[in-house]
């Protein structure tokens, strides 16, 4: 397709102009509000019994996470394309205030039912800050230079992951649960007084733009079903129950209905001809695949460490820090490599190989493995996934039509967290499907008397009031399905494997021309930010 062509390559030893201050001022401004969206859902984790002993609705308790997560992942594939239709400046700034009313309105909340609302709002805010300060990015900066910046969102998502529970602790004891939503509003303030008097990005020029509502609605449905079947399957109902096989249907035929749509439509929300770039497909595969294996086995990993290994909940959490770092670290290197070299393919390969042996490795974890060998596992698993994370986005970018360039990014990230829903819905029926099998080995009496998926879902409160002997038990269970767990993940990474060896070792583009040209002004985006033209 030669909209998807990439344009002159940029040489390995060619000077690469410095970025400009004025562009320095939107980069950290959009970090702080990736940062702020990252961390929330952490801090609230920290602050959420004691919301719940304060507001009620225990029952309730779990939608104040699904309902965040349902908003935050629907918005996204919107955000990229609202971005390219109006404007990305436009469309941020409206993402940052919702975030901000949201969070200002979940901490005047009076009952849960009002904060699981709220909720929502703030949901529509942080997903539209998750995809437009990549976007925007990518808009700013030439290629090399964007390869270089967006390692530093991994960054700051490693940051906020460890930094999250950790505050969200300590402004709750300090200054009580509303805090935790509060101390947004004056961090998101500075940020959107950062981006909103510094960024400067071309006009869009055309015609007023048609919006795909059937488009957004159908789309939205099916993230919905899938959201709610990953959190629903195997702790409220049945992976085989009505409710869950309902939702699965949902989700299918709203995809077919949606598929449908945007072959007819003139700006569907994801144009299908995008796929038409094998660039973007395979990155798109690639970020979803690496996802379900790799995060997968990360959200199972705590588990391990607590019911097999002994360890505090404290300490599992400590424990993963070294996937984290080595998350970072990969994610950075990669970045520099890309921007001295202009060339990105190997570094999904690697990731999938990296991640291939990592979870090859956690297969074999025994209950007396020195926690210093399992260390050095989930290093090389945050590495594998460091080496991906931004990687593939870049890659999307640099094939990219300058109209569709937030579409492109919105879609990545989109795979990326659709990956991750099906990782733990996946291999939670998997861990509960092995349960089944390994409880009876282990407990021949039957002393607990729950099912596979019941016990998965136990607290380590309960855990704490086991019998030694039934722990015992239940620990050799946990160990047996929990590596069989990571067992299974390898075949996913292999299939990774193989998808990114197809993947075209394209150079990058001298210029991203996502912004200039044919959207007005002519200049390089960088250059328009720093002289204040748009």
């Amino acid at each position: 397709m030669s909209a998807n062509r990439p344009g002159p390559p940029q040489a390995a030893d060619e000077e690469i102009a410095p970025v400009s201050r004025p562009v320095k001022v939107v980069f950290y401004g959009l970090l702080i509000t990736t940062f702020m969206a990252m961390m929330d859902q952490a801090i609230v984790a920290t602050a959420g019994p004691t919301i719940a002993g304060n507001l009620g609705g225990l029952d309730l308790y779990a939608w104040v996470f699904v309902a965040y997560m349902l908003s935050f992942s629907i918005v996204m594939p919107v955000y990229g394309k609202m971005g390219d239709l109006f404007g990305r400046k436009p469309v941020f700034t409206f993402s940052i205030v919702t975030f901000l009313l949201g969070s200002a309105a979940c901490g005047l909340a009076q009952s849960m039912g009002q904060l699981i609302v709220f909720r929502v709002v703030q949901g529509i805010g942080g997903g539209g800050l998750a995809v437009l300060a990549m976007a925007i990015i990518g808009e700013l900066l030439e290629p090399r230079q964007r390869a270089r910046y967006q390692g530093l969102f991994t960054g700051v998502f490693t940051v906020a992951s460890v930094a999250g529970p950790v505050v969200g602790g300590l402004v709750t004891e300090a200054f009580g649960w509303r805090w935790v939503f509060f101390i947004n509003l004056p961090v998101g303030v500075v940020a959107l007084s950062m981006v909103v008097t510094r960024l400067r990005l071309p006009r869009r020029e055309g015609d007023r733009p048609t919006i795909d509502v059937p488009g957004i609605l159908l789309l939205g449905a099916a993230l919905t079903c899938l959201v709610l079947l990953t959190t629903w399957g195997g702790a409220r109902y049945d992976w085989t129950s009505p409710q869950i096989l309902g939702l699965g249907a949902g989700a299918l035929a709203s995809v077919v209905a949606w598929l449908l749509v945007e072959a007819r439509v003139g700006e569907p929300i994801i144009p299908l001809r995008l796929f038409g770039d094998s660039t973007f497909t395979i990155s798109n595969v690639v970020a979803l695949l690496s996802s379900l294996a790799l995060f997968g086995a990360i959200n199972f990993l705590p588990l391990f460490l607590q019911l097999v290994s002994g360890v505090t909940v404290a300490y599992s959490a400590i424990l993963m820090i070294p996937a984290l770092l080595g998350m970072m670290v990969a994610s950075l290197v990669a970045g520099q490599v890309i921007f001295k070299t202009g060339r990105y393919k190997w570094f999904p390969v690697a990731s999938m190989g990296c991640g291939t042996v990592a979870l090859l490795l956690l297969s074999t974890l025994t209950a007396d493995l020195n926690v210093w060998v399992i260390g050095a596992y989930l290093v090389l698993l945050g590495v594998a996934a460091g080496l991906s994370q931004q990687t593939v986005t870049v890659a999307a970018q640099n094939t990219a039509p300058p109209r569709d360039f937030g579409v492109v990014t919105s879609t990545v990230s989109l795979s990326r967290n659709v990956g991750a829903l099906f990782g733990n819905a996946v291999f939670g029926a998997i861990l509960a499907a092995r349960l089944t099998v390994e409880l009876p080995k282990h407990l021949p009496d039957g002393e607990l008397g729950l099912s596979g998926a019941d016990i998965a879902n136990l607290s380590p409160d309960d855990l704490d009031k086991l019998p030694h002997s039934v722990f015992d038990g239940l620990a050799e269970a946990y160990s047996a399905s929990l590596t069989t767990v990571f067992l299974y993940s390898v075949p996913v990474m292999v299939v990774g494997f193989a998808v990114s060896l197809l993947m075209k070792n394209l150079p990058l583009q001298k210029r991203g021309g996502f912004g200039h040209g044919a959207r007005g002004g002519g200049r390089p985006p960088a250059m328009a930010a720093e002289k204040g033209q748009g």
